[in-house]
């Protein structure tokens, strides 16, 4: 069995194929949730993970997917979809340097060329990614933006997990990379092609 990472990488942009596709994006998808188990390997705050979760939410609902983040072990009775979110890293903007280092800010897992339900973020790449749109002295609107960047890349990679699809696409979040501006400023959508592989996908689990 092999084990493949469907990686996010930063600061590089790299264009995808887009083909066509006949199929209609529903204006008002059935909701199906979707809770994502958030596990912490270190330091985290609860500002950014709660901002994470909203944000992810925000840009998911469009294509049915009604998210609901719990840090820890989930309930013995999940309703919907459940997926695995590991934190890897120091995920709390607290003043302390914040450096970009080499490498993807999330992930997901491939296993038998299957997207399996478990991502990770990589909390200290994405702490200084944002690091330079952060207002010195101000530690919450730090964290407000970290939860920002990191809602987006777990939305990226939600989108790889529920789609089943390691593709990439050519605008939102669906992009193969993102600069610090896209990760903390004004909206990221996910795009329709990006809805429409996701309702899909949906559908025949209903």
């Amino acid at each position: 069995m092999t084990l493949n990472h469907v990686c996010f990488c930063a600061f590089s942009r790299l264009l995808c194929a887009a083909a066509l596709c006949s199929v209609s994006v529903f204006a008002h998808p059935p909701s199906t949730p979707l809770t994502a188990v958030v596990l912490p390997d270190g330091r985290y705050s609860k500002v950014a993970v709660r901002e994470m979760s909203r944000e992810a939410g925000h840009i998911l609902k469009r294509s049915g997917i009604s998210l609901r983040a719990r840090i820890g072990a989930p309930p013995q009775a999940v309703n919907g979809l459940l997926v695995v979110v590991k934190l890897v890293g120091h995920c709390d903007m607290d003043g302390s340097p914040a450096l970009l280092e080499p490498g993807p800010l999330a992930w997901a897992h491939e296993v038998d060329g299957a997207i399996i339900p478990f991502s990770g973020l990589a909390c200290d790449n994405l702490r200084g990614a944002v690091a330079a749109a952060i207002t010195a002295g101000n530690p919450v609107r730090g964290n407000l933006l970290l939860g920002r960047a990191m809602g987006r890349v777990l939305a990226h990679e939600l989108y790889h997990i529920v789609a089943d699809s390691a593709e990439h696409g050519r605008a939102g979040v669906t992009q193969a990379a993102l600069t610090p501006r896209e990760l903390t400023s004004g909206q990221l959508e996910l795009q329709p092609r990006a809805v429409i592989a996701v309702q899909k996908e949906l559908d025949g689990l209903r």
